[in-house]
């Protein structure tokens, strides 16, 4: 098939790219800021961002499938949030609706599921409710992963180097419950889910029920040999940290990943995925996911090699 991608560049989106090509589809993708070399000879490059509607209406004409991923993980204020996942989103699929486009893939978050619990909850709920009222004019799927990792996030990474110390210091709860996906996993469902006729809403991960803190930290300790023990911080100590953070970003204009939204998402008690998921064999477990991200980690500098390099 002829599929357009947003958010080709991103963590997710890379794999997700691979994907699509190693599927055999021709994918059209829309890029901020293209550089030489920077994708196969194959994909069809369009010059824009989710606000340069003249760019979402090239990237559209003539596919069979939209696929989209971009979206703000992090932003000044909530409009910066909505601005990106809310109206961005609508302005991909009205390009896609005026281009008579048959299938739209809309890639959502877990956390959409409470949307009162932060900025970019409520954005990507708002997304998603926007996208339900459109069912009837295209054929919709909108997926929630639950927490993506593997090589290549730096979203991920303090926590993969908590888990590395003899003491891991967790930002939550100690009975918190969450699902996780490996990042290669969840491209292969997206393509799958691109060249399938599901529509509605599908929660994903790993397939494995759920994890706990304690259920991290022991399989990082079976790998890697640490953490001997998991301390968490109260919550109150990290909503401090939280609102100096933003004062700094109102000083300096540039968002940040630590904001008071992100510490009740760190700190809410309930992110496993509900419902069927998405069914597939040989998904990728926790232990193989972790040796795979902490091993890409080490080997491109962003990890001490070993626990004993960083035992000062």
């Amino acid at each position: 098939m002829k599929i357009a991608l947003t958010g080709a560049t991103g963590f997710a989106g890379g794999p997700i790219l691979r994907h699509l090509l190693a599927a055999g589809h021709e994918v059209k993708a829309l890029v901020r800021r293209p550089k030489d070399g920077q994708f196969d000879a194959r994909v069809k490059i369009t010059k824009g961002d989710l606000d340069r509607k003249d760019a979402l209406q090239t990237l559209v004409s003539a596919v069979d499938v939209v696929v989209h991923v971009a979206g703000a993980i992090s932003a000044l204020n909530e409009s910066g949030y909505f601005k990106v996942n809310y109206a961005g989103t609508r302005n991909v699929f009205e390009a896609a609706q005026l281009a008579r486009v048959k299938r739209f893939i809309n890639i959502s978050s877990i956390s959409a599921r409470n949307p009162e619990i932060s900025g970019y909850a409520a954005s990507k709920r708002a997304a998603e409710d926007y996208l339900a009222l459109q069912a009837d004019n295209m054929d919709i799927l909108t997926l929630r992963p639950s927490a993506i990792y593997g090589p290549g996030d730096r979203a991920t990474l303090p926590l993969i180097q908590a888990l590395q110390k003899y003491i891991a210091v967790i930002p939550g709860q100690k009975h918190a419950r969450f699902s996780l996906m490996h990042v290669e996993d969840f491209a292969f469902v997206v393509a799958q889910a691109a060249a399938s006729d599901q529509t509605g809403l599908l929660e994903i991960d790993d397939a494995q029920g759920g994890y706990n803190w304690a259920a991290l930290a022991g399989a990082n300790r079976k790998l890697f040999g640490r953490p001997n023990r998991v301390a968490y911080l109260p919550r109150g100590l990290v909503t401090a940290v939280a609102i100096a953070s933003e004062i700094g970003t109102k000083m300096t204009g540039q968002s940040g990943m630590v904001n008071r939204g992100k510490v009740n998402e760190l700190y809410h008690g309930d992110w496993v995925a509900r419902g069927p998921g998405w069914p597939r064999q040989n998904a990728i477990g926790l232990e193989q996911g972790l040796a795979e991200t902490v091993t890409w980690y080490r080997a491109n500098g962003w990890l001490p090699p070993s626990p004993q390099a960083d035992r000062r």
